[in-house]
């Protein structure tokens, strides 16, 4: 048996509770960051909002009438540039893999070796398989188990010890609260549900439904192979600087507020067939007026249900826990600034709009009606583009952070 203990303290939960509690409206998202967010924590990153705020994730945003859904999330690329980047950038060396050569026996050891040397592992899997267990302790998965049958979807989660003599690993939910997060699974169907990411079946891609609808069918997931895993060596760079990573993290941010750093994901054919979408903050703006002018509508399932844009695809949980990262990371870059006695406006002022922006995310994620979700929207735009103007003028500071050092404060130094 081997089991990473500390890492239920290190836990990190996306999890936020609706206007039903918990577990009806348990919300949460962003399955494909959270876990690297606990191991940082695991690892001596205690300020966790930064940490989420540096990955960029919380000020992206996308629209394309091709897509037909709005995603409030995804940084300049795929999840794996989130993966790569934001280790690097606080310190840590990040690492991913997926379809391993020997299979799910090279695999499963690699993870082994991983947590016997106490490093978490983020998975991705069909998730729908391990639903019943999890159901077991959990009174949100049970819920979900109960309310989404046995269609499937795809999902990430922290594995963070085993037992080989009882057959079974140690999951951690990250769509959860403690301790209901933590449960066991054996291991033939957890290697069923990780062989079973990649979605390839005997006759092609095999759909699984929950996932956004396209073109009269259910689409795919985030389309990663088999036995894929992430995870995040525990030794930090002794010359890492907090001011370094600010200085370029920031830029990076500021880029993907703006849109000028989109994430086409897979609304493309190649490079010269990319259709029409919004990116940033001006771009969800953009977005808004659409609405507002009628000519986007709710989506439809293949079954001919209608689909309300701003419910059913739970897309606004992301909005919400993103931008509170957003604010996080800001609020950190303002005290940093304040530090070495640069300016602060600016930089407190965006964090404010970020924060904002996550509290209307919450209003928005209930709203059916596409007319007034629109109105919604256009305030959080809003914001989105004045936390825009904010970091933009602050970048004048920002780029002389690595040129001062923190103050000393006197009294402290007495």
């Amino acid at each position: 048996m081997s089991a990473i203990k500390p890492y239920d303290e290190a836990y990190y939960s996306m999890t936020w509770m609706g206007p039903k509690g918990y577990p009806e409206n348990g919300n949460s998202g962003r399955c494909y960051f959270t876990g690297l967010l606990g191991m940082f924590r695991l690892h001596g990153e205690s300020d966790v909002l930064f940490a989420d705020g540096t990955s960029g994730d919380g000020f992206s945003f996308r629209w394309s009438p091709v897509w037909g859904a709005p995603a409030f999330n995804g940084g300049a690329g795929a999840f794996h540039e989130i993966w790569e980047y934001t280790p690097r950038a606080l310190g840590y060396r990040g690492y991913w893999e997926q379809d391993h050569e020997g299979g799910f026996e090279e695999a499963f050891a690699k993870l082994r070796g991983l947590v016997d040397r106490g490093i978490p592992v983020q998975v991705g899997l069909h998730y729908s398989l391990l639903l019943p267990y999890g159901a077991k302790t959990s009174p949100r998965l049970k819920f979900q188990h109960e309310t989404m049958g046995k269609s499937g979807f795809g999902h990430h989660v922290v594995i963070a010890g085993y037992d080989l003599d009882r057959g079974t690993v140690t999951i951690f939910e990250p769509n959860d609260v403690m301790p209901h997060s933590r449960y066991e699974a054996p291991i033939d169907v957890f290697r069923k549900a990780w062989e079973q990411s990649s979605q390839r079946g005997p006759n092609g891609y095999e759909p699984w439904e929950h996932h956004h609808p396209f073109g009269g069918e259910w689409s795919l997931h985030d389309g990663y192979g088999p036995y894929l895993m992430v995870w995040v060596e525990p030794e930090r760079d002794l010359d890492w600087d907090i001011a370094k990573s600010i200085r370029h993290s920031f830029r990076r941010n500021l880029k993907i507020l703006s849109g000028e750093y989109p994430r086409p994901y897979a609304l493309f054919g190649n490079q010269w067939q990319i259709p029409r979408f919004e990116t940033g903050a001006p771009g969800m703006a953009a977005f808004a007026a659409l609405i507002k002018a009628g000519k986007v509508k709710d989506t439809v399932s293949p079954k001919g249900d209608p689909i309300p844009l701003f419910v059913r695809g739970n897309i606004p949980n992301h909005g919400v826990l993103g931008r509170a990262g957003a604010a996080g990371y800001l609020r950190r870059v303002t005290k940093e600034l304040g530090a070495r006695g640069l300016e602060i406006a600016a930089a407190a002022s965006a964090a404010e709009h970020m924060q904002a922006s996550s509290e209307l995310f919450k209003v928005l994620r209930y709203e059916a009606d596409l007319a007034k979700a629109g109105t919604v929207l256009e305030q959080i735009a809003a914001h989105e583009v004045a936390a825009l103007d904010d970091m933009t003028k602050a970048w004048a500071d920002v780029k002389l952070i690595t040129e001062r050092a923190p103050m000393v404060n006197p009294i402290a130094a007495e």
